[in-house]
């Protein structure tokens, strides 16, 4: 695939393929759509991934994909809709993440994501829907979570450690 330099979009879910997610795919700069979720993928998400600035759909759910997430993700600024739940990614949510200005929706929910939630996902304003359910997030609940301008989803359960001051969210993203 990684010659394939003027494709746009590439769907491939639902397949049963496995292996990892070649480095290659980072090649196809013209890509807006990168579809592989519901398939049995493992190890990493390459960081090469970072240079597919054109993207605005990136969809890796539903695999068995591990390791933290790279930051350069954060450089994909036409980003849409990132899903990345029901992997076994862990630690951080990288604070980059707060540079996709345009992101309508972020589902990371279902993995082993640790560390605090990056109060940098407030300049995400566009947001409808944040799912971060299910992981191992700790600390407390940012309070630039309530800039959002119609959330329209919004879930942290399952975050055992995680703390928030219900007035004060509650307030923030009413």
């Amino acid at each position: 695939f990684g010659r394939l330099t003027g494709l746009s979009a590439l769907y491939l879910e639902h397949n049963q393929l496995t292996g990892t997610i070649p480095a290659e795919l980072g090649n196809l700069t013209a890509l807006t759509n990168l579809i592989l979720r519901g398939n049995q993928l493992t190890g990493v998400v390459p960081a090469a991934l970072g240079q597919l600035v054109k993207l605005s759909e990136l969809s890796l759910n539903h695999n068995q994909l591990l390791g933290t997430l790279p930051p350069e993700l954060g450089l994909l600024t036409r980003l849409e809709v990132i899903f990345l739940d029901n992997n076994q990614f862990s630690g951080a949510l990288p604070a980059e993440f707060g540079r996709l200005t345009g992101l309508h929706s972020l589902c990371v929910e279902h993995n082993q994501l640790t560390g605090t939630i990056p109060a940098e996902l407030g300049q995400c304003t566009n947001l409808s829907r944040l799912f971060l359910d299910n992981n191992q997030f700790s600390g407390a609940v940012p309070m630039e979570l309530g800039r959002f301008n119609g959330i329209g989803g919004f879930t942290l359960g399952g975050n055992p450690l995680l703390t928030c001051m219900f007035s004060a969210a509650l307030a923030a993203v009413s």
